[in-house]
């Protein structure tokens, strides 16, 4: 049974660095939201909060549970995918992600390893997404034909 997320003063800091700092924020369920901002700023950290795979520094991130969450990050090379391009590194990791029917999907720059026919198969894939999607993006097509909502992160 899917939910709406609530975050409540939530701060994500590392020792060296305050990144969002008491952040309150409520996704309701089928939101489109791009995490948009300057690299380093915290969008990756937020995402990864919202996939319940890094706490919070403080705060509280309510309505998790209650939600499949599938999450993709950023593409990396590991053990179980060293021998696949970018591409299909990330076609994997979606295809995990989706098989857990997520009623809450958190896309970590898609895009970077994909070329232009597999991105315009991409964005039909998340118009037919019914759940609520937060994505991570400087892609144009991305942001224009697949979000309604830019939550802009600044220093």
């Amino acid at each position: 049974m899917s939910s709406d997320i609530r975050l409540q003063a939530v701060t994500l800091a590392y020792p060296h660095k305050t990144l969002v700092e008491a952040f309150d924020a409520r996704i309701p369920c089928g939101s489109r939201i791009a995490l948009i901002g300057q690299n380093g700023i915290g969008k990756s950290s937020l995402l990864r909060v919202l996939a319940g795979v890094q706490p919070a520094y403080e705060g509280v991130v309510s309505g998790l549970s209650d939600n499949r969450i599938g999450y993709v990050p950023q593409i990396i090379v590991d053990e179980k995918y060293h021998h696949l391009s970018g591409g299909q590194r990330f076609q994997a990791m979606l295809t995990q992600a989706l098989s857990q029917w997520p009623d809450v999907l958190l896309l970590d720059e898609p895009t970077n390893h994909l070329d232009e026919s597999n991105v315009r198969a991409f964005i039909r894939m998340l118009n037919h997404f019914t759940g609520t999607l937060i994505v991570v993006s400087h892609d144009e097509q991305i942001l224009q034909q697949c979000v309604e909502t830019f939550w802009f992160l600044e220093d």
